[in-house]
């Protein structure tokens, strides 16, 4: 006698055992049954608990735009909405997906300049020099004109440069800190004192802070004891990180002046077109001062004529000292007697860290070049040029 079970034909002896064999044939079908019920009821779990931008975008109270822009880091975003989305980020445990911010842009070989002044010749030079450098190594140069607003920031990390290069002491350093988080190589050059430089920023520094203390004690040197600073363009507000002024206030105060004489040997805060005419009248009306040490040798051009429509001599009675060793200084009758900074290796020197940290190399440990000043004199100090 032949028993089917199952699907198996047992005869008769075998029955007891087709049985069991069926029973955990059954018992194992159940248990996967089971399994793949749990499996799509994890599976339906999973994708309502999976958080997405929109849900981040919700929490915090801004749009899925903004969203992207802090994960990103692409944007600028106000600092208040930045930290909203950050909170979210973190109480909703978000996580975005990681191949798609790995994807690297492609290059642009394009490099910003950020300047104070475009129309000024020292960023001239700079410009010309780091478009040398620049173009040998596959990039054009851009200069542009800082703008402290949110807007132009926007404009400058959508463009996708290769690196940036920051020369501006006017340029906000919440800015800077935007531009290193996107993950653009950026050389920053000190022009003035910063609180904080982020990782990953490369820091040029020209050595105009000695120089420019160089250059005031061979005034005191040559008899000089009532020194101004000519700011010019400069606004009070700025003064307490401006190199030049620092490099003034310690030459002051190692020469025994109180900070109340530092500031009103301080002349800034004017508009452009303005300072000539109240720089004039402050001559005037402080005709103890012998020495002026201009911001820029544009300034201490102007600065000369103001002194010569005074009837005064130079450098007999006033001495003149400028920054840049630009052509005005001596073209012009005096020689200015100025602080030179090498701008031709300072700019090499930034397209080689641009190029650098384009190929991979990491800085998180901040590169920082120093360079050094060299007073050329002229016949504001006494000196003509030999």
């Amino acid at each position: 006698m032949v028993v089917y079970v199952g699907g198996l034909a047992c005869t008769s002896f075998l029955k007891t055992v087709c049985l069991a064999i069926t029973k955990m044939i059954e018992r194992i079908n159940v248990k996967q049954r089971a399994n793949n019920l749990e499996a799509k009821k994890n599976l339906s779990t999973e994708k309502k608990l999976r958080v997405t931008r929109a849900d981040v975008a919700r929490h915090a109270g801004v749009s899925e735009t903004i969203v992207s822009y802090v994960v990103n880091n692409n944007r600028y975003v106000a600092a208040d909405k930045r930290k909203r989305v950050e909170q979210a980020i973190a109480d909703l445990n978000y996580r975005p997906n990681a191949i798609a911010r790995a994807l690297r842009k492609k290059s642009s070989h394009q490099i910003l300049l950020i300047a104070d002044v475009v129309l000024d010749e020292y960023y001239s030079e700079i410009l010309l020099k780091l478009d040398q450098f620049a173009y040998d190594k596959g990039y054009l140069v851009s200069l542009c004109k800082y703008h402290n607003v949110d807007s132009y920031l926007d404009r400058v990390l959508s463009s996708q440069f290769d690196g940036i290069i920051i020369n501006s002491a006017g340029f906000k350093e919440e800015y800077i800190q935007q531009i290193a988080r996107a993950g653009i190589p950026v050389v920053l050059f000190l022009t003035k004192k910063y609180e904080q430089i982020p990782a990953g920023v490369a820091t040029i520094d020209s050595g105009l802070y000695q120089g420019a203390i160089a250059g005031l004690e061979k005034l005191w040197q040559k008899g000089a004891r009532n020194i101004v600073y000519l700011a010019e363009p400069l606004k009070k507000r700025n003064l307490k990180k401006d190199i030049r002024f620092l490099a003034f206030q310690a030459v002051c105060k190692r020469h025994g002046l109180a900070e109340v004489q530092i500031s009103a040997q301080t002349f800034a805060g004017y508009e452009e077109q303005q300072w000539p005419a109240y720089f004039l009248e402050y001559l005037k009306a402080n005709p103890q001062v012998d020495a002026i040490f201009a911001r820029n040798d544009r300034s201490a051009a102007i600065a000369a004529k103001i002194v010569q429509s005074l009837g005064k001599k130079i450098p007999q009675q006033m001495m003149i000292l400028g920054v840049d060793n630009s052509s005005i200084s001596h073209l012009m009758t005096p020689g200015i007697t100025t602080i030179e900074q090498q701008k031709e290796a300072m700019s090499k020197a930034a397209i080689e860290l641009i190029e650098k940290m384009n190929h991979g190399t990491d800085i998180q440990q901040r590169i920082h070049r120093v360079f050094e000043t060299k007073l050329i004199e002229r016949e504001s100090t006494g000196v003509a040029d030999s």
